[in-house]
């Protein structure tokens, strides 16, 4: 049974456009039924693909009547050598005459990436530039998922508040200094430095500016930068913990530059946010989004959030007015996203 908070009638009438998920090309079927479960007009595909499974995420964009969408990306083996920087300008041109709505950055990025001497590579390296500025050229956006939560770069013990996401997904603990050379902070003001430095590329903070714990500090990057953007995909968790007027009073700031995007994984296991270490069924897709739903659009406190493995604590919700959640849904994707 959907969640019938005040504007449920109206959003059936206007379907949303998740625009951070990740899908399966064995499971469209289900990614429609899905949307149609839960008033979704399209779903984009936000992997960062290469290859065949981007072209083939383009041919079920023209298969399904536009029901699916679907960000490029770009692969880092061989950065640092002759010929690399000219590949992958190469491979944004091609697929952006394909339909790529943009193109992703992995975490990786940061992380594990390496150059040409095996020195992880920064998030700020000057030899990606040319791409930023290519990337302005030909209008698309430029989404980056740096670092992880917070937690995930903190002792890997059972006191760490994310523990049972951590236990379930251990490859995602970087909190190994000496394996993983930049720590939480290090990352995002590295990610800062990128956005400041190309003002005519629009970049895309994905997991809301993949700094979530900092709401304030987020919003200050967009009051100094108008070309970020945000979405809100599987950070509910940590967005609702920040006092509700203080987060409403953002999305009203930024009405125009913040976008909705949950992080379904249409996949084998379907994923909510997260791998979660179950099975869901059609009717756990449904919980999620009303868990979604009742967040941006009713004044209630103490809530569950829409992944319950992120943390074990509630959420209070923001209630934006029906003009915001418009942008929010919809609208601010088909103007960043051309969809």
């Amino acid at each position: 049974m959907a969640v019938e908070t005040k504007y449920a009638e109206w959003r059936r009438e206007n379907p949303v456009i998740d625009m951070h998920t990740h899908i399966s090309l064995e499971r469209l079927d289900d990614a429609v039924q899905f949307m149609d479960d839960n008033g979704l007009e399209a779903m984009v595909d936000i992997t960062g693909h290469t290859g065949d499974p981007f072209h083939g995420l383009m041919e079920a964009r023209e298969e399904y009547d536009g029901r699916f969408e679907a960000f490029g990306g770009f692969d880092f083996e061989d950065f640092g050598t002759d010929g690399w920087i000219e590949r992958e300008i190469d491979r944004m041109e091609r697929y952006v005459e394909a339909g790529a709505v943009g193109f992703k950055i992995h975490k990786a990025l940061g992380l594990e990436h390496t150059d040409e001497s095996g020195e992880v590579i920064r998030v700020d390296d000057d030899r990606l530039a040319p791409l930023f500025d290519r990337a302005a050229e030909l209008n698309t956006v430029i989404a980056f998922h740096i670092a992880d939560p917070k937690a995930f770069f903190e002792p890997l013990t059972p006191d760490n508040e994310r523990w049972a996401e951590l236990e379930e997904n251990p490859e995602w603990w970087w909190g190994d200094r000496e394996e993983y050379p930049y720590d939480w902070w290090q990352l995002i003001r590295q990610l800062e430095r990128v956005i400041e430095r190309h003002p005519e590329t629009t970049f895309l903070g994905v997991h809301w500016g993949c700094a979530a714990e900092e709401v304030g500090y987020v919003a200050d990057v967009m009051r100094d930068n108008p070309n970020y953007l945000l979405d809100v995909s599987a950070r509910l968790s940590e967005i609702g913990r920040h006092e509700a007027e203080f987060v409403r009073e953002i999305f009203l700031e930024f009405e125009d530059r913040i976008m909705f995007g949950t992080d379904l994984g249409v996949w084998d296991p379907i994923m909510l946010g997260a791998p979660q270490g179950f099975e869901p069924t059609r009717e756990d897709v449904e919980e999620f989004y009303d868990a979604h739903w009742q967040y941006f659009e009713t004044d209630e406190e103490e809530i569950a959030h829409p992944t319950p493995i992120q943390g074990d604590w509630t959420v209070d919700a923001i209630n934006l007015p029906r003009e915001v959640l418009s942008k929010f849904y919809t609208g601010n994707a088909r103007r960043h996203l051309g969809i």
